[in-house]
């Protein structure tokens, strides 16, 4: 047991040694080491201290910069940070140019850390070159010049020969890094400066003819209307500065991060030749609101912008006073946006020409990013097309197009739906077209289907072409122009054509209208609240008319005309009215109008209905009651009446109608009216006389009731109120001659204007 234990505190012992062993070998060694770099770093930095002194530096620095920049450069101290750094103190480039006398270039400091080993074999390998706190002046002058110097660089490394020792040196430089600089930017001619404050860049392993990494970011400051802004840059990608020709220079691959909004705005960059540089850019613009650009004082704006995408080639010339934009565009929700066009900041008031279009995007929702729009209630799609001008320091937009597809909305109360169109715009809206070629417009209960419609406004004058539609089910065209339509003197012309009119739905379709216009019109215009009752139909219609037809002229067509008095074929009207405005009380003006192949209808029932026909029609009822006579078939006439031929010719005077020539003409009734009907105080006075043919050989009646020839007729004058109307009958003896001068006499037109409307194909031109 004793015997075991001994050989067990033997190997243990042993063990302990070998340890021991090692670890003073290895301490040894480890000392040994550190002396003998101890000793190479002393043997080095007195090779440097004895081969390359401070004065070589700042000599070598000094003569270097010079030689490149062709500026006179300073340097008031060097100091050695440590055995490869260097610092120099108060480093300036003096301008010669732009601000002679000035710095250029000044920094607090420049350090620069280089290689030991290689100043051995007379070569200077800077690893770094750091600016601290550089502060860079840029200049434009008067002449468009600007005081940049033109860097010279040679293909191979510098050679630096010593004034002191003689000895020959190659130079070369791997980082460059500018830390927290200042550029500024001045131009002598506008007066416009910019500046960049807290620039950062770092170049990695450097090489002037060749593409170099670098990083920077830095806060770019502008003035805008008094007001300052700072964006905030940071960015990387590669550099090629190719040995200074600019015509070569080249930027790829930029990626910048630009902190606009609160969420920043992404850059991708391409840039060749500094000279007339080429770029082609691609940037990733956040989602922001009106609030975020209040810089630009947009006060009253209440808009929003979806996240977007904008890209953008094109070159800088003029010494980046011009931009040309070869090719642009923006992508936003389903909104995309092409331009092209050129920017010219070459002189104080920059001049602009873009053309923009857009693909089909929905209209539906577009209030979100614009809620003024939303009361529209815009659906459908549209594109839109643009060229936007900027001369003698003004805007134009010198056209504009919109295609809409399908849409729909609420325009001031015009529903639109279904509607394909296109609309432009030249010269600041001062020349506009529109046209359609399908849809439906719902006027309050007027409805206009199946619309095709061109109209064009210009040089203050409105033309307005309804090719055709269906108002209310039924097939019309119009034609209207408005000459010096913001005139208070303003001419309208029109023609209009219906396949059937009826006058009481057609007076329906102006009130839907002034119904709808009437909230437009500014406060202060007012109207009387319609009635009921006796001459309700005038009083309605007259106490709402329109005030913005001063003078209104054209004519009413239609293949069937209905009413409750009398219906028949080809109906047709000219007029030509001055002061056509509410209350009639300056109504002037004519109106020729002519029905064919009609009936009167139903005059015992009408004259039941109306005080003013009641009075009309009552000889006819009185002549009822003599029908025992057998001389005519009187319950005849007091149903419905045929007639050929229906025309009338009037003249108003301060809303008082003179008849000029009325007359009608037919195989059992035929009549004339004269006299004046004064529509303002409600009152007439008017003669009728009536020549009927006769149905019976037998039977006598009094002489005040036939004519020379021996025929029934009646002569008759109805005065007074509308509502109190008096009767009066008249002697009946030359009737017959009354009716057929009057319809020898003719009216003054022959209505070819609405003939040839009826059969022509109008369009307002673009």
């Amino acid at each position: 047991m004793a015997k075991k234990n001994k050989k067990k505190r033997s190997f243990l012992w042993w063990v302990w040694r070998f340890i021991k062993s090692c670890f003073f070998l290895t301490l040894r060694t480890v000392l040994f080491t550190v002396m003998l770099l101890l000793l190479i770093c002393s043997a080095l930095w007195l090779v440097f201290l004895k081969t390359f002194n401070a004065q070589h530096i700042s000599e070598l620095i000094t003569d270097e910069l010079q030689k490149r920049l062709d500026r006179p450069v300073a340097i008031s101290s060097l100091d050695l940070k440590f055995i490869n750094t260097v610092e120099l103190k108060g480093f300036t480039v003096v301008d010669t140019e732009g601000a002679p006398g000035q710095a250029l270039l000044a920094a607090d400091s420049v350090t620069l850390r280089f290689k030991l080993l290689p100043l051995l074999e007379q070569k200077l390998v800077i690893d770094e070159v750091s600016l601290n706190a550089p502060r860079f002046s840029v200049v434009r002058g008067k002449d468009g010049t600007y005081n940049i110097p033109q860097i010279k660089t040679a293909k191979e490394r510098s050679v630096y020969v010593s004034e002191l020792t003689g000895r020959t040196f190659t130079v070369s430089v791997e980082d460059w890094t500018l830390k927290d600089g200042v550029i500024s930017y001045k131009d002598l001619a506008s007066g416009v400066s910019h500046a960049i404050y807290k620039l950062n860049l770092h170049f990695e392993r450097l090489r002037f003819d060749e593409l170099s990494r670098f990083t920077a970011d830095m806060v770019l400051r502008n003035k805008w209307d008094g007001n300052i802004s700072d964006m905030e840059i940071k960015g990387s990608g590669h550099v090629n500065f190719a040995g200074f020709n600019w015509n070569d220079f080249a930027v790829r691959s930029l990626r910048a991060q630009v902190f606009l909004f609160q969420k920043p705005l992404s850059v991708l960059l391409d840039l060749d030749n500094l000279r007339t540089p080429y770029f082609n850019a691609r940037i990733s613009v956040p989602s922001f609101e009106s609030k975020d650009l209040s810089i630009f004082k947009t006060e009253g704006l209440n808009f929003s912008v979806p996240k977007s995408e904008v890209t953008a080639k094109g070159m800088l010339d003029k010494n980046y006073r011009l931009v040309r934009l070869n090719q642009a565009g923006v992508s936003a929700a389903d909104v995309k946006l092409d331009a092209r066009g050129t920017l010219d900041f070459s002189s104080p008031a920059y001049t602009a020409d873009l053309k923009i279009s857009s693909n089909f995007f929905n209209l539906e929702g577009k209030n979100r990013y614009y809620a003024p729009i939303g009361k529209y209630k815009l659906t459908g799609q549209a594109s839109v097309d643009g060229q936007v001008t900027r001369t003698d320091g003004k805007y134009a937009l010198t056209l504009f197009t919109a295609q809409v597809k399908d849409a729909s909305g609420d325009i001031y109360g015009f529903k639109a739906s279904g509607v394909t169109g296109e609309f432009q715009a030249k010269k600041d809206f001062s020349d506009l077209y529109a046209a359609t070629t399908a849809g439906k417009v719902v006027v309050s209960d007027s409805v206009f289907d199946k619309l095709n419609l061109s109209a064009s406004w210009r040089k203050g004058n409105l033309y307005a072409y309804i090719a055709s539609t269906e108002l209310n089910g039924i097939p019309f065209k119009m034609s209207l122009s408005v000459n010096n339509l913001k005139s208070p003197r303003r001419r309208i012309r029109t023609a209009i054509y219906l396949k059937h009119l009826d006058p009481m739905a057609f007076i329906g379709v102006v009130r839907d209208f002034v119904d709808v216009i009437v909230p437009l019109i500014p406060r202060g215009v007012k109207f009387k609240a319609p009635v009921e009752g006796d001459l309700a139909w005038l009083r309605n219609f007259r106490d709402r008319l329109p005030g913005f037809m001063p003078n209104f002229a054209g004519s009413l067509s239609a293949d069937t005309f209905s009413s409750q008095v009398l219906s028949g074929n080809r109906f047709n009207a000219e007029f030509d009215f001055t002061g056509l405005r509410a209350g009639m009380k300056s109504l002037t003006g004519t109106l020729e109008a002519r029905l064919e192949g009609g009936v009167i209808h139903q005059m015992e029932k009408l004259a039941e209905e109306q005080r003013a026909l009641n009075v009309t029609f009552q000889p006819f009822i009185i002549m009822h009651r003599m029908e025992r006579a057998g001389s005519f078939k009187v319950g005849q006439v007091l149903k419905d009446v045929p007639f050929t031929e229906m025309a009338a010719s009037g003249h108003f005077a301060s809303g008082r109608m003179q008849i000029n020539n009325a007359y009608v003409v037919g195989p059992t009734i035929s009549a004339v009216v004269s006299g004046w009907t004064d529509w303002v105080s409600e009152n007439f006075d008017i003669i009728i006389g009536t020549m009927f043919s006769n149905t019976s050989r037998s039977g006598a009646l009094a002489e005040n009731l036939t004519d020379e020839s021996g025929n029934p007729a009646l002569s008759f004058r109805v005065s007074s109120s509308m509502l109190k109307p008096k009767l009066e009958m008249l002697r009946a003896k030359k009737t017959g001659a009354t009716v057929r001068a009057a319809q020898d006499k003719g009216l003054e037109t022959d209505f070819k204007t609405g003939q040839e409307f009826i059969q022509g194909d109008f369009h307002a031109k673009k």
